[in-house]
């Protein structure tokens, strides 16, 4: 864990009330010199931990400085439940990407981009311990890579749910290509949806992402039915599917907060 003062020092915390939803806040972290990393924060009056939440895609979600969210992320499983994590007494991290990565290729597989990741993850432990690191469809990079890529601060528990565990992707890649995944060594939640009909996150590979964490002391791998699509021209990887959980996103969180309880370390 960084001391407060060495972590305040090193990201140059700021916090500002946003208009938009009035319990969020804006973290603002330095990562790098002249860089700043932007995270939409929420909390309830006395957490019990806190969640870190990786958005799909490419997890740019162009966080401005008044906190609103300027890309089609803004309607992410994560992120559109986040109050739903509040509800259940988590305070809530929702990261953006750093400025100087978001225009550069493959960035979730440097180690720049696993810094950045654990920065928030040190932010979030400052705030309420234990952590999770929740991520979703192509977030599920950013799992890997924060237990992969860098060794400084580590999450208490993960959860993937609909992820891109297994292949290449073509270039894109998948968390089981990030790094080798055997150094995650938290207990680990697979949540999928019975009819995910994406290319990159096919349900069966939830159980041949299984048996890749061996470093794991627990793997559960839970299957959701019921909700999406929203249309009948809704993209199979896209929010309003059932990829994304379309529907029953209270289902969801439900499942995701019951395991954490009975499993994330405390």
């Amino acid at each position: 864990m960084w001391p407060a003062a060495f972590l305040g020092a090193l990201l140059g915390l700021s916090f500002l009330a946003l208009p938009t939803f009035a319990a969020d806040t804006l973290l603002t972290l330095s990562p790098r010199p002249n860089v700043s990393l932007r995270v939409l924060v929420d909390r309830p009056a006395a957490p019990i931990g806190s969640v870190v939440l990786m958005a799909g895609g490419d997890g740019v979600l162009d966080i401005d400085s008044q906190g609103r969210i300027g890309s089609r992320l803004a309607d992410n499983h994560l992120v559109r439940t986040r109050s739903l994590y509040v509800r259940a007494g988590y305070a809530v991290f929702v990261p953006d990407v750093a400025a100087d990565l978001k225009s550069t290729h493959n960035f979730r597989f440097g180690k720049a981009y696993a810094q950045d990741v654990a920065a928030v993850v040190a932010a979030a432990r400052e705030e309420a311990r234990p952590v999770a690191i929740i991520g979703t469809s192509r977030g599920a990079l950013a799992v890997a890579s924060v237990f992969t890529r860098q060794s400084a601060v580590l999450p208490d528990a993960a959860v993937i749910s609909s992820g891109v565990l297994m292949g290449n992707e073509g270039k894109g890649g998948s968390a089981s290509t990030v790094g080798d995944v055997m150094e995650i060594r938290v207990p680990v939640l697979l949540l999928r949806h019975r009819l995910d009909s994406c290319r990159a996150s096919p349900p069966a590979d939830a159980e041949k992402f299984k048996e890749m964490l061996t470093g794991s002391p627990r793997v559960d791998v839970v299957t959701l039915e019921g909700g999406g699509p929203r249309s009948k021209t809704a993209d199979p990887c896209g929010s309003s599917h059932y990829h994304g959980f379309w529907g029953i996103d209270d289902q969801a969180v439900a499942a995701t907060v019951q395991w954490l309880a009975a499993n994330m370390r405390r």
